[in-house]
């Protein structure tokens, strides 16, 4: 059985452009527990927008709309793990550029073949 790695990854969304979170590495699987995502803006709130890339599919899914986040605050998303295989990955999309972080908390597997 495989043991998981835990990661967190963080990504400063400097653009409006989608932006890659998490990128599940070749020969393993991974499962995100859950989202943080912060409005670092100190005057405006701002909306930003998770997707899920299928690579096997070669589409994006969203995870979420444009959810607004208020000035100084915070979202944490953990209703419901994400499973991902090698290759799928996890993006967002800021609504203003250097307002937005997103950190995604992440097990991750090896499969090994």
């Amino acid at each position: 059985m495989a043991i998981p790695v835990f990661k967190s990854q963080s990504v400063a969304l400097s653009t409006t452009n989608r932006t890659t979170i998490y990128t599940t590495p070749s020969l393993s699987r991974a499962v995100v527990t859950s989202f943080m995502i912060a409005n670092v803006d100190a005057s405006s709130a701002t909306t930003v927008k998770l997707e899920f890339f299928d690579a096997s599919a070669s589409t994006h899914f969203a995870l979420t709309g444009a959810k607004s986040i208020a000035t100084n605050d915070f979202l944490v998303i953990s209703d419901t793990p994400i499973y991902l295989d090698s290759g799928d990955l996890i993006s967002a999309t800021a609504g203003a550029a250097d307002d937005i972080t997103v950190t995604a908390f992440v097990e991750e597997y090896s499969t090994g073949f």
